[in-house]
């Protein structure tokens, strides 16, 4: 990535952080950014587009977990896994739920955000996909019981990231790390024990790992 156009991407950043998306525009960014507005169209198509790269910056750690989940599997407990997924996911919308609201409350930013992110095949449903292959993974290895939708389980622990991240940014909630590492553990672990495979009658239980 360019100098420039990294520049501008910070730029970006700092401003909606401190003026918000509705007042942002491509001569504050270029101000700010220490470069004439010119030069931002020719990194980037438009406002929405520099506005999108900022969010996805925002998914980094996401998208490398994701892209090593098949490496974990049958490692460390599935358990410990998932519980590190949702709290990766968690932390990446708290950071920029109020930005993706902004943004999709508008139809001609929608419309817009929708097109890029169709144009570079990229959105939640190919991140939960990959979260699928994982689950379906275990699956074959017995530790995910086989009853269990791999689809809809992978689904379910995004939704949770997504909106326990939603619910605490909106009403003004800052958990400590350690509070929602509590917090995905319980919920986690209430999913598991339904999630577990069935033992066979006088079989003692087996912790699932």
């Amino acid at each position: 990535m360019s100098d420039n156009r990294q520049n501008i991407i910070d730029a970006t950043e700092r401003l909606l952080q401190t003026q918000g998306l509705a007042r942002l525009t491509t001569r504050d960014i270029a101000r700010e950014a220490k470069v004439t507005e010119g030069l931002i169209y020719h990194h980037f198509k438009d406002k929405v587009e520099l506005v999108h790269e900022a969010v996805e910056r925002r998914f980094a750690e996401t998208k490398n977990l994701l892209q090593k989940l098949p490496l974990q599997v049958g490692t460390r407990t599935l358990v410990e896994v998932l519980e590190d997924v949702v709290y990766v996911v968690y932390r990446s919308y708290y950071e920029v739920v109020i930005l993706i609201c902004a943004l999709f409350t508008d139809h001609q930013l929608r419309g817009r955000m929708m097109e890029i992110m169709a144009e570079k095949n990229i959105g939640p449903e190919k991140a939960i996909e990959g979260l699928k292959v994982f689950l379906a993974a275990e699956q074959r290895l017995g530790r995910l019981s086989g009853a269990v939708d791999a689809g809809v389980a992978a689904r379910c622990l995004w939704m949770i990231a997504l909106q326990s991240a939603m619910e605490d940014r909106l009403l003004g909630r800052n958990p400590s790390p350690a509070q929602i590492r509590r917090d995905i553990h319980a919920i986690v672990d209430t999913l598991m024990k339904g999630f577990a495979p069935q033992t066979g009658a006088g079989e003692q239980k087996k912790e699932i790992s």
